[in-house]
């Protein structure tokens, strides 16, 4: 990327701020080096605050060729916020217990695909969790229309999850770094009867 003068951006929105459980920031076991980190709503944990992080290099240069502004730039009610929420991260060590609780929850979508032929795949590390839904386990077919039912079905069952994908096919669970192992057991059985009630 950065010889034919690309720059690398490491998304840290969703998969950063400990939810792999054993990295404050997901790219860090990837063994690469982004220019810039991208981050938002995990750092205010409710709180509106995001940030860029880059190289000193990057951030002159752009500083030189643009009139940067920014109207909430520097808040420092949401810098606070922002510090309070890494705090908590290390007091209550809630990187630990998103690895703990996101193994925990793995084997648990993994036993479930023993008992739905729709499941095709379960990956993801840490408390972020991707369920692969297909509708046929030899060509891999997605099925987005059943994880449309599946989503609905556990809202109706009081569990909120999205989907995601090029397909809109694969179930995306990312709870909060606080859920804790009834949670996992509870989804993951909530999940069962969702697909249950889909057919498969």
């Amino acid at each position: 990327v950065r010889e034919a003068g690309g720059l690398l951006v490491a998304d840290e929105v969703q998969a950063g701020y400990g939810r792999f459980g054993d990295v404050l920031w997901s790219f860090q076991g990837s063994g690469i080096a982004p220019d810039l980190v991208t981050t938002g709503k995990p750092m205010g944990n409710g709180f509106p605050v995001a940030a860029i992080i880059t190289r000193s290099d990057l951030a002159d240069g752009f500083a030189d060729r643009t009139g940067f502004f920014s109207t909430f730039g520097g808040n420092p009610v949401a810098c606070a916020a922002g510090l309070a929420v890494l705090d908590v991260l290390e007091d209550e060590q809630l990187m630990a217990n998103a690895a703990e609780v996101g193994a925990h929850l793995r084997r648990g979508l993994e036993e479930l695909t023993q008992r739905h032929e729709l499941i095709g795949d379960v990956r993801g590390k840490g408390l972020l969790v991707g369920v692969e839904l297909v509708r046929d386990p030899s060509t891999r077919e997605p099925a987005p229309a059943e994880a449309d039912a599946v989503v609905n079905g556990l809202r109706e069952r009081g569990v909120l999850i999205g989907v995601t994908g090029p397909a809109e096919n694969v179930l995306k669970i990312r709870p909060p770094l606080v859920f804790g192992r009834a949670e996992a057991d509870l989804l993951v059985g909530t999940l069962h009867e969702a697909l249950a009630s889909a057919g498969r």
